[in-house]
Parts: C-alpha cells; structure tokens; sequence
C-alpha cells in the first residue's frame, strides 16, 4: 500500500491563488481534478462516502440546487473553499458518476447496472428498443464479468485472481465494441440513454482491469479513446436533439424555470467544442424575437427529458475527463487503482471535508 499521493498533500484548506484560478477560469474542476490552464492537475477532490450509494440519474429529474452550479454561481457566491467542494461533489451527482476512478471501483459498476436496469424494466412496456435492449446477449455477459471481478478482493491466489482479471477485461472489451456501434447510430433520447450508460460502464470496467493487471499506460489511452468516442456522440445529441436551430428560444419565459441561464451557454460550448461561456446569451438575444408570442410557461414531456439528459451529459464530460486525468497520474505513480484505494481508506475522518478528501499540489501549498 501507498503511503501517500506524490507530489500531493491532504489539506483541509486550499489557497485564495487555486480559488481565484478557478473564478478566473485559467483553473477548471474536472470531477475529481482541478487543471490549470496548461492542463496539469493542481488538486485532486476525492469522494469519501461510499460510492454505492450514489444514484443514478437515468432518465431522472435532478434537483434544482444542483442543476446551475458552476463557477458562475461560485463567483456570486464569493470564492469559498468548501463551495469549490460542491462543485464538484454536484457534478459527481448530476452525472451518476464519482469524483475518483479508484473509489468507483467494481462494486459501484455492478450496483449502477442494478438501477439502471430497474428503470430500464419499467420502460421495456412502452419502447420496443428497450426491450430488445434488455435482451442483448452482451448485458448478460457484462454483468456476469462485473459480479466475478467484483469478488477479487477476497481471492489471494495471485494467479487465479490475475486470470479472472485477463478473462473479465477481454470479455468488457468486446461488449464495449458493441456498444460503441450502437453508441454511433443515431437515436430519440429513450434509446440512447441506456447505451450510452452501458458504454461508460464498460469503458470503466475495461480501464479497471487493465489498471489492476499493471497495463497502466494501455489503461489510460483506452480511456481516453472511449472518451473521445463517447464525446462526438454526446455532442452531436446535445446540438441536435437538445439545442437544435431555436437555441434563442431558451431565453424566452418558458423555459425559465427548467434551465439556467449559463447552463444553455455550457450547452452550446460543449456541443460546438468552444469556450465563449456566458457571452454566448449575448449572441442568443441578438437572435431572439422582440415579441414572445408563446402563450404557454411550460414545456412537453419530451423536451424536459432532453434537458435533463443534456444536464447530465455536459457534467458527465467533466467527470471523465477527470478520470481520463487520474488515470494519467496513476500511471506516473506505477500504482494499481486497488493500491489507491486502499491508502484513501486509511485516511482518518477527521481529513476529510464535506465528504471529501483534498490534495492539493505541493508546489502549490503555502503559495
């Protein structure tokens, strides 16, 4: 077991420096991580609580108080240190994730796919897709694999444990190729849902195993492939199905109760891959109509799915960026995402701060 994160110290305080980089926007909270602008990683936000027990947000509304957090509101509510701690911890909500790689762990994945799949039965009625879904011979498999390397821990033979690592990670890499095609076709926002939830996960799964088997180098680029991959889809959803050729409706009344008004500006920089922030609402107005002739104050069924799923999706991309960013960094170290864990388990209660253990970079300590 490790003895402590190189390069990084536990800390229950974080410089005013980081939390006005982060208001600047030169420092951007990634999940689990804190970047700076020349991408290398300034602090590390590690959930403590039990992972399990997150919920996912499939096709589920999200609480209000979560849904606009950002650096925008970290901003009106002035740089504090244990707000810089919800912004993370609300993305980690929103998007069904958690702020570190090494706590999602296979346990989580297995507990995920349970409620997933339990949402996943109530819909099966009404759509044919996912019923047939339901019936894919690859879930079956997936789960499988998942309920055997989930044991891992209490099997000590080396080699029988190394042997259900290699027989689990070729058995994710397959589903995970079927799941990337169907992940490409073009879906209503029920169908793609499922399988974009079941390409992450597996995405995770086959990370994890190549990590514990010491394919640190091979772990992160496969990661950063699948995110890349899961990026386009998320995109092209996220222009097409949610913002579309209107997104200067967004601002009239109807819609304000649903959406904030930086959210709609995340939107549009995450499908369009830019960087505008909140002066993207200044090219909106310039687009919207003088006079709002829409009568009506709320919007159908359909379209508040849409905007929850892109809500879901916009912090989802920031959450496995981080994870793209820790695997990265545990690959420097040479260490096994299990060895990880185990040195967070260790720490004392009395470090951890909102549920939420902080390292922040050496060089940055004191500064």
């Amino acid at each position: 077991m490790i003895s402590e994160l190189a390069g990084y110290t536990l800390t229950r305080s974080i410089p005013d420096s980081v939390l006005a980089g982060v208001l600047s926007g030169s420092y951007k909270v990634f999940g689990g991580v804190v970047r700076n602008d020349a991408g290398q990683i300034v602090a590390h936000l590690v959930n403590a609580g039990n992972p399990a027990n997150l919920l996912s947000t499939f096709l589920s509304p999200v609480n209000t108080a979560f849904s606009g957090l950002n650096t925008y509101q970290l901003y009106r509510i002035g740089a504090d240190f244990q707000q810089l701690i919800g912004l993370a911890q609300a993305s980690m909500v929103i998007s069904g994730l958690t702020l570190a790689v090494s706590s999602a762990g296979f346990l989580f994945l297995n507990k995920k796919i349970n409620k997933i799949d339990k949402k996943l039965e109530e819909m099966a009625a009404d759509l044919k897709f996912i019923k047939k879904f339901l019936e894919l011979q690859e879930r079956a498999r997936l789960i499988s694999a998942l309920k055997v390397i989930r044991e891992l821990g209490q099997i000590e033979d080396i080699s029988t444990k190394t042997q259900m690592l290699i027989n689990s990670r070729q058995t994710l890499g397959e589903i995970h190729e079927k799941y990337k095609a169907l992940l490409l076709e073009d879906k209503s926002v029920k169908e793609l849902m499922p399988v974009e939830e079941y390409f992450t996960i597996t995405a995770m799964g086959h990370a994890l195993c190549s990590a514990e088997l010491g394919m640190y180098d091979q772990a992160t680029n496969d990661l950063l492939e699948s995110q890349m991959t899961w990026r386009e889809a998320a995109k092209t959803f996220v222009g097409e199905k949610v913002i579309g050729n209107e997104p200067q409706r967004f601002l009239t009344k109807k819609y304000v109760g649903h959406i904030k008004s930086e959210e709609i500006a995340g939107w549009m920089d995450f499908a369009e891959d830019t960087e505008l922030g909140i002066d993207r609402l200044d090219q909106l107005r310039g687009m919207s109509p003088k006079i709002d002739i829409n009568i009506f104050n709320s919007i159908d069924k359909e379209e508040a799915i849409a905007i929850d799923v892109a809500r879901k999706i916009v912090q989802r991309d920031r959450v496995l960026q981080g994870y793209v960013d820790q695997y990265g960094y545990y690959s420097s170290l040479r260490k096994k995402p299990s060895e990880i864990q185990q040195y967070f388990d260790s720490l004392s209660e009395e470090s951890k701060i909102n549920e939420c253990y902080v390292f922040l970079s050496n060089d940055k300590v004191g500064a």
